[in-house]
């Protein structure tokens, strides 16, 4: 894809308008502001910059252009998001090289899994499909307009019925392996009579089951989730999921999330269940903000796609014991990252989709009457062990302070633990000890994981910038990210400038250097590079010199602070050099044991770091 291209797309179409279109924007000063969507925040630190086409978040550290917010918001790929965003300016995108020999791109297995998903629902409509397959259904309390929103569907009873019907059509069967349709035959082969008088190297992956297709945010099919037909064979796993393919990766799907998307957004909360039926049930009920994951514990990437749409999620999942300890490892993962989480908890050992056929309305309540997450746990722990008892009120201490270590916000945490001591009688002191323990444990093992850059240069905001010299670095190449004069007029001024080797370190500068006319942004993929870069574009323009300055004036008084910059720049590179200088002779002059040299030095060293010139 030319860069031309990308270019013309973003002139063409308004961030603020774009931006504007999933969160609210307030003018201020030369910036739009926002409550930041990608994290919780009462006070708004998300800003937009129309002019120079660009966001960033101070809160989170996020940021870049129209492209970098909608693939972060739709959690969607590069690709996906220039087709959308062209679509809307009105671009039209030239093909990608080789694109009509590869018959494994993503495009072609979307095709291929969208008439999988019409051979399905077709098999369901069908004679057999309704008599074994559609009364079953109906049992469980499933309307015809349910099965028809989530497009369920029937793989019939035999090897190779989905293979023949997707072979008739033009597919072959290395698309439909990658596609998680069919499985390879093994060496042994099937001792299957039916089987063996196939000459066929493949068979159907699903077969009696009912089909329960799982979407992306924009409605295509990627995979499914198919449960064992009614008096299918029991001895068979009754859930079985595609696996990962090219547009299916069970670590980031959520079942569901296509038709909640909308109401999750309007509602802020997502409320999660254990399985397919539950989801339906749960959107049955007018309870539409509902996913599930699929066939895994639920994962920081989901967490982070529901995060999009709302702060808060409420976990619904079984009361038993696998249920509960389900619902506990789902509220840490949430919880760590700042969402507020709360446990919907039923009285009888009925599930979401038992409920929902039964008493809807019931079910509406007890999701209203959910419990904080911390507050269940605590009861949870409470009712296990006796708190009247030394042994119980430990263990039920340290039980809590195992949650507790994944609440970040200091108020709430010292609030949870004046809770604690007040259920299990004990002085708060006491049991914050504990808690502090648990917690001081926890860190300790983290803290032998730094952030890596992979650059071998950490990044301002990982590292602090200790030395003035590497500031004034930081401050300049801002200075060039911000203005594309005054990125012009540096790099005549570094031709033949000792102070350039320095500026390339830094790992931003290689860009600047790239971009030639165009945005340096434009060019980093990197998102922690990239979020780097947007921080330090907004930190200029947001400084105190431009607050009142007229655009038309803004670049020669950037110019102007920018040349101050660099002139003090060149003045710490030769006081540094200058030291090392004399730490070199300051060696020379202890080895010889010249006491006089070595005061002599002393005084010059101390004297140079000491100007603030």
């Amino acid at each position: 894809m030319s860069d031309g291209t990308i270019d013309e797309i973003k002139a063409r179409l308004n961030i603020v308008d774009l931006i504007g279109s999933y969160v609210h924007l307030d003018k201020s000063g030369v910036h739009y502001k926002a409550c930041c969507p990608f994290h919780q925040e009462r006070t708004p630190s998300f800003m937009v910059n129309e002019e120079k086409n660009m966001w960033h978040c101070f809160g989170c550290g996020k940021g870049g252009d129209v492209f970098a917010f909608v693939m972060e918001m739709e959690g969607l790929e590069f690709r996906e998001v220039l087709k959308m965003l062209a679509e809307r300016a009105g671009v039209e995108l030239p093909q990608y090289k080789g694109e009509e020999k590869n018959k494994e791109t993503k495009d072609r297995v979307y095709e291929l899994l969208e008439l999988a998903t019409k051979f399905f629902e077709k098999q369901l409509a069908g004679e057999v499909g309704q008599k074994k397959i559609g009364t079953y259904l109906s049992e469980r309390g499933l309307s015809q307009e349910s099965i028809a929103t989530f497009r369920l569907g029937y793989a019939p009873d035999g090897w190779r019925h989905l293979l023949e019907f997707l072979t008739s059509r033009g597919f072959s069967v290395q698309e439909m392996e990658s596609a998680g349709l069919v499985i390879k035959k093994s060496n042994e082969g099937n001792q299957d009579s039916r089987f063996k008088t196939q000459d066929s190297t493949h068979y159907d992956r699903f077969r009696d089951r009912i089909m329960f297709p799982i979407f992306d945010i924009l409605g295509r099919v990627i995979g499914y989730s198919a449960r064992v037909a009614p008096g299918g064979d029991e001895t068979q796993a009754k859930y079985i999921n595609t696996p990962e393919t090219p547009v299916y990766h069970k670590s980031r799907a959520l079942y569901g999330l296509f038709q909640a998307k909308m109401a999750m957004k309007q509602e802020g909360i997502t409320v999660i269940v254990e399985g397919n039926m539950d989801v339906i049930a749960m959107h049955q009920a007018g309870i539409k903000n509902t996913v599930a994951v699929s066939g895994t514990a639920l994962t920081d990437e989901q967490l982070t796609t529901m995060k999009r749409y709302g702060s808060e999620v409420k976990l619904f999942f079984d009361m038993d014991g696998a249920g509960q300890k389900a619902a506990r490892k789902s509220a840490e993962s949430a919880l760590s990252k700042e969402m507020i989480v709360s446990v919907v908890a039923l009285t009888s050992g009925k599930d979401a989709s038992d409920m929902g056929k039964e008493n809807p309305e019931g079910l509406r309540e007890a999701v209203k009457a959910s419990i904080p997450a911390l507050r269940y746990f605590l009861q949870t722990s409470l009712k296990q062990y006796d708190q009247n008892t030394p042994d119980g009120k430990r263990k039920i201490a340290e039980e809590y302070a195992e949650l507790l270590v994944f609440v970040k916000n200091p108020i709430e945490r010292a609030f949870w633990v004046k809770e604690l001591s007040e259920a299990i009688q004990m002085e708060e002191k006491l049991v914050l000890g504990v808690v502090n323990t648990v917690i001081q444990s926890r860190e300790r093992r983290e803290r032998y994981t730094p952030f890596e850059t992979g650059r071998g240069e950490p990044l301002k905001g990982t590292i602090p910038f200790g030395k003035r010299s590497e500031l004034l670095r930081e401050e300049l190449v801002g200075f060039m990210y911000a203005d594309s004069v005054v990125r012009e007029t540096f790099f005549n001024l570094l031709l033949d400038d000792e102070t350039k080797s320095f500026l390339e370190k830094h790992p931003l500068y290689f860009f600047l250097v790239q971009a030639g006319i165009r945005d340096p942004l434009t060019l980093i993929e990197d998102s922690v590079l990239k979020n780097e870069a947007t921080r330090l574009i907004f930190h200029i323009l947001e400084l105190p010199d431009f607050i009142d300055v007229p655009e038309e004036d803004r670049t020669g008084k950037m110019l102007e602070i920018a040349k101050s910059y660099f002139e003090d720049l060149k003045r710490e590179i030769t006081k540094r050099e200058k030291l090392i200088a004399l730490e070199r002779a300051l060696r020379e002059a202890r080895e010889k044991n010249d006491n006089e040299l070595e005061k002599k030095l002393l005084a010059q060293f101390t004297e140079i770091s000491l100007d603030k010139s």
